[in-house]
């Protein structure tokens, strides 16, 4: 693979953040990618998986195709690169072909490194040819995960990743999770068309800094409060439901704990906030829904708190995991009452309706917006749920569980809370701009030039823009920008249409003919059964005669033989004979405080621990974390970490 600087992995690293050296296993990984080798990497949440492919992507000649699942996602991401001093940018819905251009043409001639778009990008023709032209060094699948219909969060575009690879055969693949268990890291393999040579990288689903803990109890809200009042610092309660985020961050305030929420319902803006306040301190707990914690860089959070049991252990370790990335003592709890069980299972029963309901709510939605058969794909339209299910007499959750088969069945997709982009278009030349406003007025000047600088093809077509950026680059609120915007269109300055947020279905497909719908197994039948297969291992992790609560985790995801971890609720009940986790932790805490010693006062001071216990402690350090060296010739052990 060609590079274009002579600087090594660890000076790229220290250039541009300021790092001394790599976490463990990030420098492997970057190894194998700059040889040329399809890679994948499973890392824990917290774990630096962006460094791996940001250091080579500096290093090598071209850009990098980072595919990622979320739009905030990767324009946090961008934004973080600027601040590093490195080129990117993102493509996301809302953008004009006009402006898809001009990104891409900036890609190719401006020097840009990485080039960021989702899934769903990929099933454009038009950025599949401009992409043709790009030099790709490199292609990232971020969350790859979501490419296996045995994963907890099959994604159907993600299939379109072996067309990327048909087309940019020279590129090597990065493929990155946190979570997969070993029937996901084969089938991703595979659907990645990983080559010869290939390399996987799996660091340990051991936490050290995790205390694991399961509350079985039949007054919630009180064990909630108790829990937050013996735990001190930041926190996050992760819910089901909307409803439940606001009711119990009521609540909290309410008993006079700083609490607020968080769903994808909020106000892009109201979303920003919140995140900034609980970030900085200012609130201390967050209430929140799946849609809060990927790509949240909170280092000292404390607790993780489950009111409700996930249904798979997948997301219950992701959303965990976001404690103690200080590698501080943190906790994740996870509350359990007898009646969660029946509740669970119901749940699943009710997320697949009949197969014939389907196919009747199909043809229904079809007839509502009016689709002729044969006609439809790519088009966008409104869906007023309760309004739906009223007319046609359907259940407003049996609609919502019928949409997501019909995605993943190819037909159709349901975009809930979604943002459509503002849009807007100067009425006035050029020309004319220049000294139309007066010394009190310019503020408008720097929002035309913002606006000028930012949007290419602006005097002639709509463009699709970013309000909230906008109004943070002018230090304004949202309020006042809104004002700004509205004015310019009073004076025809410009025509400017606010964005809209709805429930929209997006056609994949044509209507097809009625009688010929067909739901695959992979999209009903066998995914039942995978469901209630992760539930059954999620209430096994909530058995307080089972095990070890971390080995439990750590047998889901294909670990080999795990130690109990010495510090969860079972442990502390159960104190387990042998080497733990936790004493292998007490090892490395004595090597560092000491520095070099010799392997025969290891020994004196773990004399508890057999040669073989004391052995295995060392391997685990020297695969995990790389702390330690030791030097067989001498018999000493040296602290390096």
């Amino acid at each position: 693979m060609k590079r274009c600087t002579d600087h090594s992995p660890l000076e790229i690293l220290h250039e541009h953040w300021g790092y001394s050296r790599f976490r463990p296993m990030q420098e492997e990984v970057i190894t194998s990618v700059l040889e040329g080798r399809d890679t994948l990497a499973l890392m824990p949440t917290g774990g630096g998986k962006s460094i791996t492919f940001q250091v080579p992507a500096l290093m090598l000649e071209g850009v990098t195709l980072v595919i990622s699942p979320l739009v905030a996602l990767m324009i946090d991401q961008v934004d973080d690169l600027s601040k590093a001093r490195i080129r990117g940018t993102a493509l996301h819905s809302g953008m004009t072909r006009a402006q898809m251009t001009n990104a891409l043409d900036t890609v190719l001639y401006g020097n840009y490194k990485l080039l960021y778009v989702s899934p769903e990008r990929l099933r454009n023709e038009f950025f599949l040819r401009q992409l043709s032209m790009l030099n790709v060094a490199m292609i990232v699948v971020d969350e790859c995960h979501c490419i296996s219909q045995w994963g907890y969060d099959f994604r159907p575009d993600y299939l379109r990743l072996a067309d990327i690879r048909r087309l940019i055969p020279d590129a090597p693949v990065l493929a990155l999770t946190a979570t997969a268990t070993p029937d996901v890291v084969t089938d991703i393999q595979r659907l990645l068309k990983f080559r010869d040579g290939h390399r996987l990288f799996r660091k340990s689903f051991y936490r050290r800094e995790l205390s694991y803990v399961v509350r079985r109890t039949a007054d919630k809200p009180r064990t909630i409060y108790h829990i937050l009042s013996r735990v001190p610092g930041s926190a996050l309660l992760y819910v089901r439901t909307r409803k439940q985020s606001t009711r119990i961050a009521a609540m909290l305030r309410n008993f006079g704990i700083s609490a607020t929420y968080y769903h994808a319902g909020l106000p892009a803006t109201e979303k920003k906030k919140r995140q900034q306040e609980w970030q900085e301190d200012i609130v201390r707990v967050m209430v929140c829904t799946t849609a809060f914690g990927m790509g949240i860089n909170k280092p000292d959070v404390r607790l993780v708190l489950h009111p409700y049991p996930p249904t798979a252990p997948e997301s219950y370790y992701q959303e965990a995991g976001r404690a103690g990335r200080d590698n501080q003592r943190a906790y994740a709890v996870l509350l359990y009452s007898p009646d969660d069980d029946e509740v669970l299972y119901k749940l699943i029963d009710k997320q697949y309706p009949p197969i014939k309901l389907i196919k009747k709510i199909y043809e229904d939605l079809c007839n509502y917006f009016e689709i002729a058969v044969g006609t439809g794909i790519g088009r966008y339209f409104e869906l007023d749920s309760y309004h739906f299910a009223h007319i046609f007499g359907h259940q407003v959750q049996t609609v919502k569980a019928t949409l997501n088969i019909l995605y993943l069945s190819g037909y159709m997709e349901y975009l809930e809370d979604h943002q459509k982009a503002s849009t807007l278009i100067f009425t006035v030349n050029r020309n004319e701009l220049y000294h139309m406003f007066t010394e009190a007025e310019l503020i408008y000047d720097d929002l035309v030039e913002i606006l000028l600088r930012e949007y290419t093809g602006i005097f002639t077509e709509y463009a699709a823009i970013d309000e909230y950026r906008i109004s943070q680059r002018l230090h304004l609120t949202s309020e006042q920008l809104y004002t700004l915007l509205k004015n310019l269109k009073r004076w025809r300055i410009i025509d400017y249409r606010p964005g809209k947020r709805a429930n929209y279905v997006r056609m994949l497909e044509d209507r097809v003919p009625p009688g010929q719908l067909l739901i695959p197994k992979s999209a009903y039948s066998d995914k039942i059964k995978r469901d209630k297969k992760r539930l059954d291992k999620m209430m096994e992790y909530t058995d307080e005669s089972e095990d070890c609560r971390a080995k439990v985790l750590m047998k889901y995801f294909g670990e080999e033989s795990p130690l109990p971890c010495g510090y969860c609720d079972y442990c502390l009940a159960h104190p387990a004979k042998g080497l733990t986790y936790r004493e292998i932790d007490s090892v490395e805490d004595y090597l560092s405080s000491v520095g070099t010693t010799s392997l025969r006062s290891l020994r004196e001071q773990f004399a508890h621990l057999t040669d073989e216990e004391l052995h295995r402690a060392l391997q685990f350090l020297r695969d995990e974390y790389h702390p330690i060296r030791v030097d067989e010739e001498k018999s000493t052990v040296t602290y390096c970490g």
